[in-house]
């Protein structure tokens, strides 16, 4: 579903150039659930922004769906905003045409693209569990509800991909869990390909993929030691299911090598080996493994 390699961007202003992403690659397989995560100022909002057609980079390629974001007219972004993305954001008012009821709000892409369809629209508003706030508007609807009405939005046009810009960020645990699950739902049995740009990294814990973000380039991938899909075959009671483990032991940490070899080592690896940025480190071959090493003179 998305292929990004070697993605460059650069802000520049009259005085300075920013360096937002600088070397990306990532890659995201047709209906995958998965998580970007990154500090402040790291570089997954800009990422988030092109994927959605919302910025171009400055160098680099990005496909989504095969389609090559780079080569694409006005016009063509147009149709690929409106027919190939879903997007969600944090603010919901963003999301919402105030003095519409929801299950307006979710027809009005229908509408823009020739296609209303009240059916499906209620269809949308029941799979994230607001069939009955249909007819209310946004001022009668929570935080929460308001987001998932968001969500049902994005999904209007049948889009393969939905992007989501901290979804859960204006809202408490348990809407987050029924946002989560939202998104689980989509999935598993529409196969839509889900991407969550968030700072929380309790959201890692109910997803299969995250892919960590710094400085610009990814750094790091969580995997989930067992995926929902495997724990759902094998639980009868999906409700019942834990989607945020109290252990922190759910994913594995994997640090990911770029096209020419170069690898970010975890911030925390770095300080407790007393390795220091911008400094020597050995590496070495020791059966079939390679060993690094802060450098020391005797070397």
């Amino acid at each position: 579903m998305i292929q990004c390699e070697n993605l460059v961007k650069i802000y520049k202003t009259l005085d300075t150039e920013v360096l937002a992403l600088q070397g990306l690659d990532l890659n995201v397989p047709d209906g995958e659930l998965m998580a970007i995560i990154g500090n402040s100022g790291s570089g997954k909002s800009t990422l988030l922004n092109i994927l959605g057609g919302l910025d171009i980079p400055s160098a680099g390629k990005v496909l989504v769906n095969e389609i090559d974001i780079l080569k694409l007219d006005d016009a063509g972004l147009v149709s690929y905003r409106r027919d190939t993305i879903g997007f969600v954001w944090q603010n919901s008012a963003r999301n919402l045409i105030p003095y519409l009821t929801a299950v307006e709000n979710v027809e009005m892409p229908m509408q823009i693209a020739g296609k209303r369809k009240r059916i499906w629209a209620r269809e949308l508003l029941d799979m994230v569990g607001l069939s009955h706030r249909e007819k209310s508007r946004l001022n009668q609807l929570s935080g929460g509800e308001q987001q998932r009405v968001a969500i049902a939005i994005a999904l209007a046009n049948n889009p393969p991909l939905l992007l989501a810009d901290e979804p859960t960020g204006a809202v408490d645990t348990e809407t987050t869990e029924k946002i989560m699950r939202v998104f689980q739902r989509f999935s598993q049995d529409l196969g839509v390909t889900v991407v969550i740009v968030t700072h929380d990294r309790q959201l890692s814990k109910a997803v299969d993929r995250v892919v960590a973000i710094r400085d610009g380039r990814t750094s790091s991938e969580f995997l989930r030691r067992h995926s929902y899909r495997e724990v759902l075959e094998h639980d009868k009671d999906q409700e019942g299911e834990e989607l945020f483990p109290q252990s922190d032991e759910t994913h594995e940490e994997f640090v990911l090598v770029d096209k020419v070899g170069r690898l970010q080592l975890p911030r925390h690896d770095m300080e407790r080996l007393g390795i220091r940025p911008n400094s020597r480190v050995s590496v070495k071959e020791q059966d079939g493994r390679l060993i690094i090493a802060p450098f020391t003179e005797s070397e």
